[in-house]
């Protein structure tokens, strides 16, 4: 593979990466005010709301993108453009149709619903607040997977800054719109601060209505190219017929996977409140710890987990092509070149959530609960490294066609995560959530890359030397936080601004000595092909 090849992929899950990472930071940003705004005793609700939303998008469109993005890339490859057209007309009635199923199911069933999650300890007042935020939720739920139809068709086209361009806009609106409506109603009509969390998810629905308006600007520019070339086609396309039948092949183990990948979110969320009863926790403290550990920490977390998401978006055009050619030597080259890109990108960041943990926590949500936020994140940062690997590798997997392998892999560690999680609770407290999904990323991992090594005869060994480099760069990081530490740059905690710019310090000085000792290890040259000497001697003859 040429090099060039290689930073056209390395690029587009980069591009894709990047939009990701923005709309994250966008909602890093909001949710130190919409926190103070909605109370933070009301932060669980929202948790609630939004792991169901992200399982309910998996349910009704998650499999259907993914297989879109796939079938894409393969008749593109082929030139076969009517088959291209005839995809996204029939991807585009199956996910608008899931969506209105789903969405009038969701809100018949929100009351039991919003009854079993809370649990026996709940009161009838907060069983009501849900039901009402799983009623407005079911409107986005109609139209959100309509908005997938269109992500995953220019995803299979490469067309990966579309991709990443709609996702930072849905998330901007949703971000304005959120903190807009939710000061309208509780600063200026003085409603209850429940009204916010209301407005915010209603926010979700006007979002993607903005996004959806995007790519329908987006098609008037650049569609009619493959219009053109579909008419220009002289052989003829596949039948609906065929094309249905194989995006329900492709589609079904993509849904399925896509569901088992968030049992992790569905255990913490349905079985959190019982497990903590159990190990002796009052309802109301176990509601503000799981309101810490899935909305402030997730947050957080969220950050290197974007790679996870760009990634396995950005390479399934790229698998699926090599698949096509056979090109076995181009296929391992790209999942050798994935996990290296973002093992040199996601170690940092999760290390600095562990080492930094109190002060990042304070920064972001003050110093109440900070005992538990800051123990919280730390552990969470765990997560944000196996979460972010995780999921890459069952997309290798499903795009590999290994499906069936990896379904069963994802059934095995929802079995893990459901068997550990009760015991690990009792054993380590509220922690015991995060360590059971720690315990359940790896084992998948383990399994998934094991099978894609024995199947593609791939060896990892390159992967697993590089980053015990990276481990290596990240101890002296972890120096140069003891160093300052020691010259009296230490994070009292106690103002918000100063403490801010003792965690820029920190963060610069680790930045800097992270990347010169991995410059001094030939990480980023042979990673992402750059020659700084190269680019200096460029910049100076200018």
């Amino acid at each position: 593979m040429t090099n060039k090849k290689k930073q056209s992929f390395i690029a587009g899950a980069l591009t894709s990466s990047a939009g990701i990472f923005i709309s994250k930071a966008l909602g890093l940003l909001y949710i130190v005010p919409f926190t103070a705004m909605a109370g933070e005793t009301n932060m669980v609700f929202y948790s609630k709301v939004y792991t169901y939303y992200d399982l309910l998008l998996q349910i009704c469109s998650a499999g259907i993108p993914f297989a879109v993005a796939a079938l894409v890339a393969k008749y593109a490859n082929n030139e076969d453009y009517k088959t291209v057209i005839l995809i996204r007309k029939i991807s585009m009635g199956l996910l608008l149709t899931s969506g209105v199923i789903l969405g009038s199911i969701f809100a018949l069933s929100s009351k039991n619903l919003s009854a079993l999650i809370l649990g026996p300890n709940s009161n009838v007042a907060d069983i009501q607040t849900l039901r009402n935020l799983f009623m407005i939720l079911s409107v986005a739920v109609f139209i959100v997977p309509f908005l997938s139809s269109f992500r995953g068709f220019y995803q299979g086209l490469k067309e990966m800054k579309a991709y990443a361009f709609s996702q930072v806009i849905e998330q901007l609106v949703r971000v304005l719109s959120l903190l807009f409506l939710g000061a309208l109603v509780v600063y200026v009509f003085h409603f209850d601060r429940i009204y916010s969390v209301y407005t915010a998810i209603a926010s979700i629905t006007i979002s993607a209505l903005f996004a959806i308006g995007f790519f329908v600007q987006f098609d008037k520019k650049n569609f009619y190219i493959i219009n053109r070339a579909a008419r220009m086609q002289k052989t003829s396309g596949k039948l609906p017929k065929e094309v249905l039948q194989e995006l329900i092949i492709y589609g079904l183990p993509f849904f399925i996977s896509s569901i088992l990948g968030n049992s992790m979110d569905f255990v913490n969320t349905n079985f959190f409140q019982i497990a903590m009863a159990k190990a002796g926790y009052a309802y109301n403290e176990a509601k503000l710890l799981e309101g810490i550990i899935q909305v402030q920490c997730n947050k957080l977390t969220s950050i290197p987990q974007v790679l996870a998401i760009g990634f396995s978006s950005g390479i399934i055009p790229y698998l699926t092509v090599c698949l096509e050619k056979k090109d076995w030597k181009t296929l391992q080259k790209n999942i050798l070149d994935c996990l290296d890109t973002v093992l040199y990108i996601a170690l940092p960041l999760s290390a600095c959530l562990l080492f930094l943990a109190r002060p990042i926590y304070y920064i972001m949500y003050g110093s109440a609960h900070l005992d538990y936020g800051s123990e919280a994140l730390a552990y969470s940062s765990l997560l944000a490294i196996t979460g972010t690997i995780s999921p890459i590798c069952t997309s290798f997997m499903m795009t590999l066609k290994q499906r069936k392998r990896s379904i069963r892999y994802l059934i095995l560690g929802f079995m893990i995560k459901l068997i550990s999680f009760y015991p690990m609770i009792r054993y380590f407290g509220y922690t015991g959530a995060i360590l059971s999904s720690v315990l359940t990323s790896v084992v998948l991992i383990f399994l998934n890359l094991q099978c894609i090594s024995n199947k593609y005869n791939i060896s990892y060994k390159r992967v697993a030397l590089r980053a015990i480099k990276m481990l290596a760069c990240i101890l002296a990081m972890n120096g140069a936080f003891v160093i300052l530490k020691y010259l009296g740059f230490d994070f009292a905690c106690t103002s918000k601004s100063f403490t801010f710019i003792q965690l820029a310090i920190y963060g610069i000085c680790g930045m800097l000595v992270y990347f010169y000792c991995s410059y001094l290890l030939r990480l980023p040259q042979k990673i992402f092909n750059i020659d700084l000497n190269k680019i200096k001697r460029m910049v100076l003859k200018k």
